[in-house]
């Protein structure tokens, strides 16, 4: 039965089931959903049930009824959608008892403290260092596949956040989506508590071929039986290791760790067959720079299953679950409404970037197909072009929302500005001759070395590059980088003018606000929100100058250090 509950307003908090063909809500007393917010006219709107389908329709109320923001007379409604009545919002949504619960809650999780589970670390994801999934670069119908049910999963979790804000449930959902893109044996959550800081167990998950076996050795149906986590078949333990456990949380780095077996440090002795891990990926879940757990999945087959790949789409994962994580905390401790209503309509902004991308690709790579089975290698050339396109898009995405979210010094080194911007300008030389846009250089070869984050500032330069490219005027259009040396203010300058349009003096303090953007559903707002993060990290600045109709200019001030 769906649902309509209240998250903000007078009555918020409350949940009103929907279990009638036709229900008036509105201020009076009579009304099906009575709402005690003056806003609300006394019969405000109605809902219709029609092919299992709720409408809702405004019935002539004075202040109007809004979907998702947008102004209704007569909408369907759809789980996740927010409606506004006066100064009420509620969403449509489950109740509880309709999703379906995390497997097996009540399977216990050790960590190893006695080294026994102990494991190589073979690696690791930093949060800026990838700058795409396991899909960024598939080269044939198979690995294109793959893509679409990785960028599938991450759709699937950017929807959740908007239609559910129940910890447990949430993350229950994020484990079953995982067990769909990664061939993972077992998997857990864990959480931070925010009050006490231990780490609790919220979700768990067994690949349900492994559950079989354990439930015939429980029953004493397997002669053989397999020892799982080093227990008896009446307890099976997950155990985890220390190591990877607390490298993750005191790096927030995602860790993949291979063949423990074979780790000279188990050399002493001790057998780790009980244990079976063969394999495992753990990420944080990250919010805000703040680690607020773990994802855990391991394999205890012989030859491990995981590559770097998994785990560049668990690291992305485990961002989004942070996001997901945050939002329900917000909501459960029912503060700032103003500012998690802005996040909703981030989340809505993003989910929709990624639709478009997702029917992208599955439109190239139809194109594909298609034209191999007709042997029309102009259809192949020109899908593949399609694919390649979204690819790009997919790659800045992640590599934006790890930059974005993650909270680390960067790793700096003697280096010269000026060659990361020559490799910036040749990289983004395909897209400027596709908009037919001239860019251009003029780098001062006087500037010395400097101390920067090369792969950060190269992301920070490309997304601005990027941008100017994409607002200059086509054929006409020009942007050129350049580099000076201010003696007096002890900085190295970067600047990225382009002859576009230019940004209005009211949005020009927005542009860099997480989320925010001026191309619509082109653009996710994540861009120069990570390039000021990562020159912010530099100790230095990153300014806009533009008039309306007179281009832009973005300068970056690095210090000479």
């Amino acid at each position: 039965m769906p649902t309509l509950t209240v998250i903000q307003g007078p009555d918020h908090g409350k949940t009103f089931d929907l279990d009638g063909e036709s229900l008036v809500i509105g201020r009076d007393p009579s009304c099906d959903i009575a709402l005690m917010d003056p806003g609300v006219s006394r019969h405000h709107a109605r809902l219709e049930l029609r092919a299992n389908h709720y409408v809702l329709k405004d019935a002539g109320s004075a202040n109007g009824t809004f979907i998702n923001g947008v102004r209704a007379t007569e909408s369907a409604l759809e789980t996740g959608d927010q409606i506004r009545l006066g100064n009420t919002i509620l969403s449509m949504g489950l109740p509880p008892a309709e999703v379906a619960p995390v497997e097996h809650r009540g399977l216990p999780i050790r960590v190893d403290t006695e080294g026994k589970v102990d494991s190589s670390i073979m690696a690791t994801a930093a949060a800026a260092d990838e700058p795409h999934l396991a899909f960024a670069g598939g080269e044939n119908l198979a690995e294109m596949r793959t893509s679409l049910v990785g960028l599938g999963a991450l759709y699937r979790i950017a929807e959740m956040l908007a239609r559910d804000y129940d910890i447990d449930r949430l993350l229950g959902g994020v484990m079953n989506m995982i067990f769909d893109v990664v061939d993972a044996d077992r998997g857990f959550i864990l959480l931070r508590d925010e009050r006490t800081g231990a780490m609790a167990a919220k979700a768990i998950r067994y690949r349900e071929e492994l559950l079989e076996q354990i439930r015939r050795e429980q029953a004493g149906a397997d002669p053989h039986p397999t020892p799982i986590d080093g227990a008896g078949p009446q307890q099976p333990l997950i155990t985890v290791s220390r190591t990877i456990i607390n490298y993750v949380l005191a790096r927030g780095e995602g860790v993949l760790s291979t063949n423990a077996m074979q780790d000279q440090r188990f050399e002493d002795g001790e057998s780790v067959q009980d244990f079976g891990i063969r394999s495992a990926i753990a990420v944080p879940i990250k919010s805000r720079g703040e680690t607020l757990g773990v994802i855990h999945v391991d394999t205890h087959v012989s030859q491990g299953r995981f590559t770097e790949d998994d785990l560049r789409l668990m690291t992305a994962i485990g961002c989004q679950t942070g996001l997901a994580v945050q939002n329900a905390r917000l909501m459960a401790s029912q503060v700032q409404q103003e500012r998690l209503a802005a996040a909703g309509q981030a989340i809505a902004s993003l989910s929709h970037y990624i639709k478009n991308l997702l029917q992208g690709i599955q439109g190239g790579s139809h194109a594909v197909e298609t034209g191999l089975e007709k042997t029309d290698l102009d259809s192949v050339g020109k899908g593949w072009d399609i694919v390649r396109r979204n690819l790009t898009r997919i790659g800045s995405l992640v590599l934006d929302m790890l930059s974005y979210s993650r909270q680390a010094a960067p790793c700096l080194a003697k280096t010269s500005v000026n060659a990361i911007l020559r490799e910036v300008a040749e990289l983004a030389q395909s897209a400027a001759r596709e908009r037919r846009v001239s860019l251009a250089t003029n780098l001062d070869t006087t500037i010395p070395e400097i101390r920067v984050d090369a792969d950060g500032l190269h992301h920070a330069c490309l997304n601005i590059v990027t941008n100017a490219i994409e607002a200059a005027p086509t054929v006409t259009g020009k942007v050129q980088i350049s580099t000076r040396l201010s003696q007096a203010a002890g900085e190295i300058v970067i600047t990225v003018t382009d002859n576009g349009p230019g940004i209005p003096p009211e949005e020009q303090p927005k542009i860099f606000q997480a989320f925010y953007s001026t191309k619509g559903q082109k653009g996710t707002g994540l861009g120069l929100a990570a390039a000021r993060k990562i020159v912010e990290e530099h100790g230095g600045r990153i300014l806009v100058k533009s008039k309306p109709g007179e281009g832009a200019s973005f300068l970056i001030r690095l210090p000479k250090r």
